[in-house]
């Protein structure tokens, strides 16, 4: 049996997965969760997941927060995005972290059963639109934003000026200045609506 765990915060579509999972002969979901801190708090007793399931919005979670934290500290386990969100901006940040799979929500079901049926095998599983990314040896944005430096993205976004960042945050005009520069290298725009763009496809703006 395949061992699955899911992190999705829609009560709905979480039923809908487990009803759905659970009928398949080759895979088991041993527990769900709806946040931040019940997952953490399920996975001190849990046995060893082959499979996670990740949704990439929640409702106490910051950008890709959780990807890492499962790549970095379950390394033996694969991570499956089951997100609504679409882009290749998105995918591509997703593989540099260590995911290796990538399922949009509009996708029929089976095809989640067969994405972690295929990264279980030791495979990268992709739509057909991103498959040329299994490809690449380089991802083109493999740095995550800090937690201060999404703080400020989304300062920027609420129409915060430089200065009024600089007192929110109580730091000084300059560093707020550096880290609009590390943002932008990071996300590799030019501009404020550059900016906006690629956070908002990465999820950086969902609890605004």
């Amino acid at each position: 049996m395949i061992t699955v765990a899911i992190f999705e915060d829609h009560p709905v579509v979480l039923r809908s997965l487990v009803s759905f999972l659970n009928d398949q002969p080759a895979i088991e979901v041993v527990f769900t969760a709806k946040s931040k801190t019940e997952l953490h708090e399920k996975l001190i007793d849990s046995p060893l997941i082959d499979v996670f399931i990740v949704d990439l919005l929640g409702i106490d979670i910051k950008g890709l927060e959780v990807y890492e934290f499962l790549c970095k500290n379950y390394a033996d386990s694969k991570v499956i995005s089951f997100t609504s969100l679409a882009s290749a901006v998105l995918v591509d940040n997703l593989l540099a972290i260590g995911v290796k799979g990538y399922v949009n929500k509009n996708q029929d079901l089976e095809d989640l059963v067969e994405a972690i049926l295929l990264v279980h095998e030791g495979h990268i599983s992709l739509p057909e639109d991103y498959a040329f990314m299994i490809k690449k040896t380089a991802p083109l944005k493999p740095n995550s934003l800090s937690e201060r430096e999404i703080e400020i993205v989304q300062l920027i976004a609420r129409e915060f000026t430089t200065s009024d960042i600089a007192t929110e945050l109580n730091i000084s005009i300059n560093t707020v200045e550096n880290h609009r520069k590390s943002i932008f290298v990071k996300l590799d725009v030019k501009n404020v609506a550059g900016m906006i763009r690629e956070v908002a496809k990465l999820g950086y703006l969902s609890q605004i």
